[in-house]
């Protein structure tokens, strides 16, 4: 039996955890910004929403719209939306940090997926582990 070293391991637990590492990193990127929530007249695309929506509660499903404000009786007229408030510069420049932290985490995790498909002789089981941490996810997101 061959003996199985601690480098074998991290591999194998790599590619079975690569899926979905990429889908946290970035769906975390949507969420820094706050594109997955509906604010200020802006209404995210439904699956920004949706993927917020697993990212945050493991469900992938779109929250209920919310009520607006209640409108006095008689008022036509469009409501404006109210102005967004600025944003202090430490925590925009903490968002855009965490932003390239995130991106940061895509490109290494791809390259470590690359190095785990390519440079080995267990292709079959490598792809086999990459298709688990794949499909796993999804199909349990979709029960």
């Amino acid at each position: 039996m061959a003996r199985i070293t601690a480098r074998r391991v991290h591999g194998w637990s790599a590619l079975v955890a690569a899926p979905s590492l990429l889908f946290f990193a970035l769906t975390g990127i949507f969420q820094i910004f706050g594109f997955h929530e509906s604010h200020n007249g802006y209404v995210p695309v439904p699956i920004i929403e949706k993927l917020g929506e697993l990212h945050k509660k493991q469900a992938f499903r779109a929250k209920p719209p919310r009520p607006g404000p209640p409108r006095p009786a008689g008022d036509n007229a469009p409501q404006r939306p109210p102005r967004p408030a600025s944003t202090p510069v430490p925590t925009l420049l903490l968002r855009w940090f965490f932003a390239l932290v995130s991106a940061s985490l895509v490109v290494s995790t791809v390259l470590g997926v690359w190095i785990g498909l390519t440079q080995t002789r267990q292709k079959k089981l490598h792809y086999t582990l990459l298709a688990a941490g794949t499909l796993v996810p999804i199909i349990l997101a979709m029960l």
